[in-house]
């Protein structure tokens, strides 16, 4: 039911759905960061997953569901450009 997401109704799937993208991007930077040899992109994978993490606690308080979205989504957007940055300045 997680997985698929049946019985949440269609307000819990609005907020769940930027956390959760947040969750899965966040996790996919682990194995990214040892196969491309960008260590740095652990701090990607590490801060994507409190942004999600963050989001649902937002949520579980009783936030706002736009400002929960706009929580994740800012804070992702800033790390993902930030770890952009980086590995460009790297080369």
């Amino acid at each position: 039911m997680a997985v698929t997401g049946e019985g949440r109704s269609g307000a819990d799937r609005a907020v769940h759905g930027p956390a959760g993208v947040a969750l899965v991007v966040g996790l996919h930077f682990f194995p990214l960061a040892r196969l491309y040899d960008q260590w740095q992109y652990r701090w990607t994978a590490v801060l994507l997953t409190v942004v999600a993490v963050v989001g649902l606690v937002l949520h579980a308080v009783g936030r706002s569901d736009e400002s929960v979205r706009v929580v994740v989504g800012l804070a992702s957007a800033a790390v993902l450009w930030g770890s952009a940055y980086h590995v460009a300045l790297r080369g």
